[in-house]
């Protein structure tokens, strides 16, 4: 969730203000604009998760000594993260760079505000109500998802969640695949308007493997390949089981498409006598 009123400007914490020292350095140095900086450093993060078959970024402006920096910027990252989601279950560092960036001088049309942490677990917490089962697979989804907080506040809430991102724009939606990837998120990111439902700008489906390899990954999707994604219409526990249960249901659904098809088939016409 976010809101779209700024205000006179955005301080980011303590914890991520290295980063952001890191980013603003560098964006100086090279006289670039902060946000091109700030969505090809999330760009390259996502990349870096992405499975092995991903074709290398055919777009990147970048000489070998400044992707190194991006390589430091993504192991700080790593770092902040690794302690905040130690010390608070989820955290949003992106997000919170995000409003600071674009609330600098000049940058100010170009930015947003997100919904504090707080408010998000608060949210989550009445809307989500009494866990019933620790194994019970739930569904949520936030058509204007911005960062991903209430999502990540929703996961917090229950772990065994498949979270649905939908969100218009794209440098929100990778800051959401981003956050997904080191929160231990299962779910898909949709970059469409979500009232229209059209201007599709690209779908990832994060952490599918998760909860079978323990591996976090992340897949583009280009708006073919997603409808056929949704049309195999595979139902959210699939991906929090085994790797056993997995590979029994699609053995299932392979069983029940062959015995569907004879029933599909056309009778041979018979020939007289």
């Amino acid at each position: 969730m976010k809101i779209k009123i700024m205000a006179k400007g955005y301080n980011a914490p303590a914890e991520v203000r290295e980063l952001e020292k890191q980013i603003n350095d560098f964006t100086y140095r090279n006289g670039l604009d902060v946000k091109t900086v700030f969505q090809d450093l999330l760009r390259y993060i996502v990349h870096g998760f992405s499975l092995p078959d991903t074709p290398p970024l055919s777009d990147w402006r970048y000489n070998k000594e400044q992707t190194k920096v991006f390589y430091d910027m993504f192991a700080t990252w790593i770092q902040i993260m690794s302690q905040q989601i130690k010390r608070h279950g989820w955290y949003d560092a992106f997000g919170d760079l995000f409003m600071a960036l674009t609330s600098q001088s000049g940058q100010q049309q170009k930015g947003q505000f997100f919904t504090p942490a707080h408010i998000t677990d608060l949210m989550s917490k009445i809307t989500m109500g009494k866990q019933e089962s620790d194994a019970k697979i739930l569904s949520v989804c936030d058509p204007t998802a911005g960062s991903g907080r209430t999502l990540l506040a929703a996961k917090a809430d229950r772990p065994q969640s498949y979270l649905v991102a939908w969100d218009i724009d794209y440098t929100c939606c990778l800051m959401c695949v981003c956050n997904f990837l080191i929160n231990g998120c299962v779910g898909e990111v949709v970059c469409i308007d979500s009232l229209r439902m059209d201007n599709f700008r690209g779908a990832w489906i994060v952490n599918e493997a998760l909860c079978r390899t323990g591996l976090p990954t992340v897949r583009k999707l280009d708006e073919k390949e997603y409808n056929l994604f949704k049309q195999a219409d595979i139902p959210p526990y699939v991906f929090f089981i085994n790797q056993k249960g997995y590979d029994d249901y699609f053995r299932m659904r392979e069983t029940w498409a062959k015995v569907m098809s004879l029933f599909q088939e056309s009778p041979t016409p018979q020939t007289g006598m």
